[in-house]
């Protein structure tokens, strides 16, 4: 009976596990970012950076936010083809292209829009009736809020991706 109740137990143990992984629960918690200095200036060498972008590779993750600032956040931000276009309703995006080469589209409206949850933006398909502007290293793209906007022929796009929302300063004010 013993037996049989501690597998019972091991079986619920790891059925739990198990959804927990199915959901997306079971990795633990990426770290949360630093928050923005407010007495002295912040600083992030190449190679801390390099290995940041090697590191998101290797994990197949597209983002790491580097530091918060509460109405603001610094983020090293790899692109990937098929990654979704969004529109921020309160929030701007000033991408900083840093390798790579990308096309992106704003303007227009999403196609098939869906609310993502939790989340102030929405995600679409595609973009419909967009301006396209070829990207690469150096170049700089502002899109404010309500802006539809997104990427494609993606070759290596990697930017860093300063974003502040414009809600959060103003209630701060």
């Amino acid at each position: 009976m013993r037996k049989l109740a501690i597998g019972l137990l091991c079986m619920i143990a790891v059925l739990g596990l198990w959804k927990g992984v199915a959901r997306g629960q079971g990795a633990p918690a990426a770290a949360p970012a630093p928050p923005a200095p407010s007495d002295k200036a912040a600083y992030w060498s190449n190679s801390d950076i390099q290995s940041i972008w090697q590191n998101l590779e290797a994990k197949q993750v597209i983002n790491k936010r580097v530091m918060e600032g509460g109405s603001y956040s610094l983020n090293i931000r790899i692109v990937k083809e098929g990654d979704a276009p969004l529109v921020h309703a309160s929030s701007c995006d000033l991408w900083i292209v840093q390798a790579g080469t990308a096309t992106a589209i704003t303007g227009g409206t999403l196609a098939n829009g869906k609310k993502r949850p939790n989340v102030d933006d929405m995600a679409g398909t595609a973009i419909e009736g967009g301006v396209e502007q070829p990207l690469k290293a150096g170049d700089i793209l502002y899109v404010p809020p309500g802006v539809p906007h997104g990427f494609k022929d993606i070759k290596g796009f990697r930017a860093f991706l300063v974003r502040w929302d414009i809600k959060k300063e103003e209630a701060q004010k």
